[in-house]
């Protein structure tokens, strides 16, 4: 193949420069959620126009089958015993699926503690949780487990409002907004680590 002034030639074929360019530049397949999440874990960041978090969606695979997974995450009592950093966790009242529990977060200094209220959905095994009270006001978490071939397909949703109700944090805090962004990427991540340490599996 020759490239002249108005294209490539291919024996007596001319194909125009433009085209050639085209197939030049076809992009190359994208790897599949499933190819990037057998290297580990991954993490979507969404922010909101002035550049503070929205939220951040941490993504794992976890060779588990979901019955199993679900029957982790909902054990909330015994949160303490496995999640990483969560000093206490104690349930408060349960209503059908509405579940109301306190938890006590171990940081650098006093303990991180709130009320969260949660909402277990086991047809679509999600949990929603939602801020009610102490440390951490406007916060939201979520869980949503999805069933692949024997293993589970974990999101952990989170936004967890660090920086508004922690003046050390807020001290330390740049206009890029990097503590915000570096503490939820990297709880949503160690959580997920967590389980799969607490349920025995890579």
């Amino acid at each position: 193949m020759r490239l002249s002034s108005n294209g490539y030639s291919r024996g007596t074929r001319r194909i125009p420069l433009v085209a050639a360019l085209l197939l030049a530049s076809r992009p190359v397949a994208a790897e599949t959620l499933d190819d990037l999440l057998a290297r580990g874990e991954l993490t979507l960041l969404e922010t909101k126009p002035d550049g503070r978090l929205r939220q951040v969606t941490a993504m794992g695979l976890v060779r588990a089958p979901i019955d199993v997974v679900w029957a982790k995450l909902t054990n909330l009592a015994a949160y303490e015993t496995w999640m990483p950093q969560v000093a206490d966790s104690t349930v408060v009242s349960t209503a059908g699926n509405v579940v109301v529990a306190d938890f006590s977060i171990a940081v650098v200094g006093p303990n991180v503690n709130f009320r969260q209220k949660l909402t277990l959905d086991p047809t679509t095994h999600t949990i929603q949780a939602e801020w009610v009270s102490g440390a951490l006001g406007g916060s939201r978490w979520s869980w949503q487990l999805e069933a692949r071939d024997g293993a589970t397909l974990v999101r952990r949703m989170l936004y967890t409002n660090v920086v508004d109700t922690n003046w050390i944090v807020r001290a330390v805090e740049s206009e890029h907004h990097t503590m915000e962004y570096g503490i939820n990427v990297a709880t949503g991540v160690v959580e997920l680590r967590g389980l799969k340490t607490a349920l025995g599996v890579p």
